[in-house]
């Protein structure tokens, strides 16, 4: 609106045209010079944001490729030489984009910033290439270098966000100096015209149309940016060639600025709560959705239903396919879990090849089992497919006052449940499990000093040769007696013993009174123990043994250690566990590959170890009779080990057609109840003292 005492000036300038006129070029001069000014101003910060955007770019980008060498580093894989070198390359470049401007080309205020973004940058390019050496040569750094990286990453984005803001505001203050003197300036223009009404009239119908509504409409456009509407509209007057243009065209580049700067935003907070590979939410999503969804039931009445979900040999698809295969199988899981699940079910993926659904529902189990159907179905369907998906399930509902994590924790072991009954199922955390769940705390607690208390007993089972079933040595078997719960299977509280690491203290007892015992027998027979895989942590473990049987006078020969090859060979430890297993049989132990058969690597652990005996399994064993590919494969194992001099031992032999068939084979050895069950060692075998 214009100033009230515009219609006063009107008047007096009828008196004072040449006066005016020269005002009015005079005032015109004034006004094309602070607009000039200030756009020229506008110009120079608008060109310092747009190579703050180029520069924020090449930041965001050498930070993922930066990621990506890390992970592959982390993984244990090596990093491409050529991807390496390009990274490094980028990072050189980077940090010489650094260099700031010329001092005429960067305003006073600016040019500090600027000098402090320059340093963080090259801080962030030589923090950069010291990742990228610890990705190449010290993968083991990465962790330790990671803070320190960040650090420099935070305090450039920090750098560049303070440049960021002090631009825009330059921008904004140049903006409105321009439109202040604008309007300040108008009225002296519009008194020195009025020498003539109809070039005032002009002059003032001009002024609106040509100056006064383009800076109004940017401003309103400028408004409605900053509160997020409209933000496609372009900015009105960009494409004029004047001053207003300019103005115009800073305007929009500003605009465009916040949009990148918005959009990389919202990327960020996408990245930080879901999964890359798939777009599923991520660990931190469920578990903030679990939270909330739990709380939100106890005011709706809901109950909370929670899947934990674990591809079956998923290693096995790797080890087929590859890493992209393993890729493909996770991205097809994500997109079989999303379609089978409801739209207000959120479908997670927790890390690896781990996943989750949380499922809200005032019918449950109901809607969890009708879920779980359309999960199976959608399963069975990719057995059509190059990569067959097999999945181990577990569910748990929400009861009362019931926390996300210990939720969670009950669906997790009804999954491990379900993988430990045959996998490729589903079992439900119900009253049994929790029982189960109860009585293996109480087991683990309660094998705690159970040593010491005298419930730990060993028994003893004959090993014979296979034709004239004499006697050749004994495997030594512990048992547990709860004074409460009876007898205990050394299947349910041997792991329990691995998990609490009370095994090295058990294995020690069983080592030293299996020795104790065997030292009184006939010297011609031997002893076998089982080690389990936690023994092998133990750096001395042979030493130990070693000077166990040295100090009970039992010589090296007479003893025979049996170990499973999933347990041992297998995994990083394995260089270590075989350098225990050659220094045992160095002095003159042998060492028993138990189980054989059973693991996916058998033969390849032959070619690694050379095994004293193999131990065949008593699955193959019992089933050989009715069952001919069991048959196949004893039979199978016993001509192996013939062909490599190895004695072959057959456990679980009940019956004498078992053994018929065993000794028609030529089997060295048999173990089972036919030939004797476990007990105390028989008085016949021990010698007088």
């Amino acid at each position: 609106m214009l100033p009230r005492s515009i219609s006063f000036r009107a008047l007096c300038a009828f008196g004072l045209v040449l006066a005016l006129a020269l005002g009015l070029l005079f005032s015109g001069g004034v006004i094309a010079r602070d607009v000039s000014l200030e756009n020229v101003r506008v110009g120079r910060l608008s060109q310092i944001l747009r190579d703050e955007n180029t520069g924020d770019e090449a930041q965001q980008h050498l930070r993922l490729a930066l990621g990506d060498l890390t992970r592959v580093a982390e993984r244990g894989e090596p990093v491409e030489p050529s991807q390496a070198a390009r990274v490094r390359r980028e990072l050189r470049a980077f940090a010489a984009g650094a260099a700031t401007r010329k001092d005429e080309d960067v305003p006073a205020d600016i040019a500090p910033l600027l000098a402090e973004r320059g340093a963080a940058t090259r801080e962030f390019a030589v923090e950069g290439a010291a990742m990228l050496a610890a990705a190449q040569q010290d993968p083991a750094a990465i962790k330790r270098r990671m803070p320190q990286f960040l650090g420099t990453l935070n305090r450039l984005e920090q750098v560049r966000a303070d440049l960021r803001r002090a631009l825009t505001h330059g921008i904004d203050d140049a903006v409105a100096r321009s439109a202040f003197k604008v309007r300040r300036n108008r009225l002296h223009v519009l008194i020195g015209g009025t020498a003539m009404l109809a070039v005032l009239l002009l002059l003032v119908i001009w002024m609106r149309q040509t100056v006064i509504r383009p800076i109004l409409a940017i401003a309103e456009r400028l408004r409605q940016f900053n509160a997020g509407q409209d933000e496609r509209a372009d900015v009105p007057g960009a494409d004029r060639p004047d001053e207003l243009g300019e103005l115009a065209r800073g305007l929009a580049e500003y605009r465009r600025a916040m949009q990148e700067r918005r959009r990389a935003e919202r990327r960020v907070a996408f990245l930080a709560h879901h999964d890359v590979m798939t777009g599923l939410p991520n660990r931190l999503l469920f578990e903030e959705r679990l939270a909330h969804e739990l709380a939100r039931s106890a005011r709706t009445g809901d109950t909370v239903a929670v899947f934990a979900i674990d591809l079956d040999d998923f290693k096995a698809i790797n080890d087929r396919f590859g890493h992209a295969g393993g890729d493909r199988a996770l991205k097809r899981a994500a997109q079989l879990l999303r379609d089978a699940a409801r739209g207000d079910d959120l479908v997670a993926r927790l890390g690896g090849d781990e996943f989750a659904i949380i499922q809200a529902a005032a019918q449950q189990p109901r809607a969890a089992e009708a879920l779980l159907q359309r999960i199976f179905a959608a399963l069975a369907e990719t057995a059509k497919e190059e990569i067959t998906l097999r999945m181990s399930v577990g569910i748990a509902v929400s009861g009362p006052d019931q926390d996300f994590e210990e939720l969670y924790n009950l669906a997790d072991m009804a999954m491990y449940r379900a993988k430990s009954e045959g996998r490729n199922t589903a079992r439900f955390f119900d009253d049994r499990l929790k029982e189960e769940v109860r009585l293996r705390w109480r087991l683990g607690r309660d094998l705690d000093g159970a040593i010491d208390r005298g419930e730990m007993r060993l028994l003893f089972q004959p090993i014979a040769d296979a034709h004239t079933l004499a006697t050749t040595g004994y495997e030594a078997l512990l048992r547990w007696s709860h004074p409460e719960l009876g007898e205990i299977a050394p299947d349910v509280f041997v792991p329990l013993a691995e998990a609490s690491g009370d095994i090295a203290a058990i294995g020690r007892w069983v080592a030293d009174s299996a020795m104790a015992h065997i030292a009184r027998v006939d010297p011609s027979l031997s002893i076998a123990l089982n080690l389990s895989p936690i023994q092998f942590r133990e750096p001395a473990l042979a030493g130990y043994l070693l000077a166990t049987a040295r100090r009970h006078g039992i010589a090296p020969e007479r003893l025979e250690f049996e170990v499973t090859e999933s347990a041992t060979l297998l995994g990083r430890n394995s260089e270590a566990v075989l350098a225990t297993l050659r220094e045992l049989q160095a002095r003159g132990a042998r060492v028993v590959m138990d189980d054989f058969g059973t693991g996916y690597s058998s033969l390849g652990n032959l070619r690694e170890f050379r095994f004293d005996k193999l131990k065949v399994d008593r699955s193959f064993v019992m089933s050989m009779a009715d069952h001919a590919p069991s048959a196949s494969i004893v039979r199978s194992v016993i001509a192996l080990g013939r062909s490599l001099g190895i004695p072959v031992v057959a456990e679980g032999v009940e019956t004498e057609a078992q053994l018929a068939m065993l000794r028609q084979w030529a089997c060295d050895e048999v173990q089972g109840y036919l030939i004797g069950r476990p007990a105390p060692l028989p008085l016949a075998h021990v010698v007088a003292a």
